[in-house]
């Protein structure tokens, strides 16, 4: 007798069940009894569809990401470097506000990850476009520089904004103006023109 083929409605059951205690309640409240009575199913069919809470986590945080570059990619590339990061960053904190579960499970309650840590690709996205604003002239750095310390501070100061949002101590609205003027006085630390680097932050945020 063959054995019975798995159902990918129960996996997809499951892993919604986790976003939804993983994004309110976070990692300490993600157990197999919960997860099956969330998910409508057994404790057995949480074990068979993944091995372990952690990996329900990992396989959780995979797809955040994945939705997180999904929308990186739809940035595009434009003759305005600058403008172009402005709009990445810009994906990042609109993405904690449509998606503040999603988020907190990619960069607030993380599971262990005994691989490579797939959020680098979102820090890779950063990286590049810094290095077409260092290409363009419009980065200047003055020492050797490292285009992904750069990129982490953009990505800091829009987690940031997020987390501000989320936490209630800004609105959304207020989150956005605050991480637009930030981003702008950070590209004229790594060199911009004022005028220029307001342009650009002025044209992604039409955009938005």
């Amino acid at each position: 007798m063959s054995p019975r083929a798995l159902d990918p409605a129960i996996r997809r059951a499951v892993t919604e069940a986790a976003i939804r205690v993983l994004g309110t309640e976070g990692r300490s409240a993600l157990t197999t009894r919960r997860l099956a009575r969330e998910a409508n199913t057994s404790t057995t069919a949480v074990y068979t569809y993944f091995g372990s809470m952690d990996d329900v986590h990992r396989h959780v945080r995979r797809q955040a990401i994945g939705a997180l570059l999904a929308a990186l990619d739809v940035v595009g590339i434009t003759d305005d470097p600058v403008a172009d990061l402005a709009r990445a960053a810009a994906v990042q904190v609109d993405q904690g506000h449509l998606h503040p579960a999603m988020y907190r499970i990619m960069f607030v309650d993380q599971p262990p990850d005994d691989t490579a840590d797939p959020a680098a690709a979102v820090f890779e996205r950063f990286a590049d476009l810094v290095e077409r604003c260092i290409r363009a002239g419009r980065f200047r750095p003055d020492e050797p520089h490292h285009a992904a310390m750069w990129a982490g501070e953009v990505w800091t100061v829009g987690h940031g904004a997020v987390l501000s949002a989320l936490t209630g101590l800004l609105s959304h609205e207020h989150g956005r103006a605050m991480h637009e003027d930030m981003l702008f006085r950070l590209c004229v630390g790594f060199g911009d023109d004022r005028n220029t680097a307001h342009a650009s932050i002025e044209s992604a945020a039409a955009q938005r």
